[in-house]
């Protein structure tokens, strides 16, 4: 009950509502036509109210950032730490990261990825999403080292994969006529039995 919440829980649970709002207005608006304004709107709160939460607009884009890379590595840990093949790693990923981008926070982010004014903010940005396809390819190379899937250069599935899974956030909405766990399916038996091994 949130009377029962801390007041850094409070400010958390605020910030969540902030961000989906904010998310799902730049996805449907677009980033730039959505001002700060307008979101306040949304909280029905004052500007100086959201500043208690957000430094800027841009700051927006970070903290979507920050908490779909966050999810992203820790399922990529989960998946890595499972004595299976690589093949059944890269299954899974794909399973968990539709799961993860389709989430409003997290379609803001693969949409607006890197396209930060700052360039200390844009270069980190585009880092971490090398990091995290450079943790794919790794994934990948273990499937080609232990057989189970077909020898292939890694960084190029790599790039496929993501392009293709990424390209979901531009249409998929979890109120649509595709429902999760059929879209899971069909990229699921589309992907992955082109890369299995015979």
């Amino acid at each position: 009950m949130q009377e029962n919440l801390t007041k850094e829980e409070k400010r958390k649970k605020k910030l969540d509502v902030i961000l989906r709002n904010a998310a799902k207005a730049f996805m449907e608006r677009g980033y730039y036509k959505t001002s700060l304004d307008d979101i306040a709107k949304m909280q029905n709160v004052t500007k100086p109210t959201l500043y208690y939460y957000i430094k800027n607009k841009e700051d927006i884009l970070v903290k979507c950032e920050e908490i779909t890379c966050g999810r992203i590595n820790a399922m990529l840990d989960m998946v890595m730490a499972q004595k299976s093949s690589g093949y059944e790693m890269l299954y899974n990923f794909i399973k968990e990261y539709i799961i993860i981008i389709t989430d409003d926070v997290a379609r803001c982010h693969v949409r607006h990825r890197g396209q930060m004014e700052d360039e200390v903010l844009r270069k980190q940005s585009i880092q971490n999403h090398k990091d995290i396809e450079f943790r794919v390819r790794e994934i990948i190379r273990l499937g080609i080292s232990d057989g189970s899937l077909r020898d292939c250069n890694s960084t190029i599935l790599a790039i496929l994969l993501f392009d293709s899974l990424n390209g979901l956030t531009s249409w998929y909405k979890s109120d649509g006529p595709v429902k999760e766990d059929e879209l899971i399916e069909e990229v699921l038996m589309l992907v992955t039995q082109g890369v299995r091994a015979n």
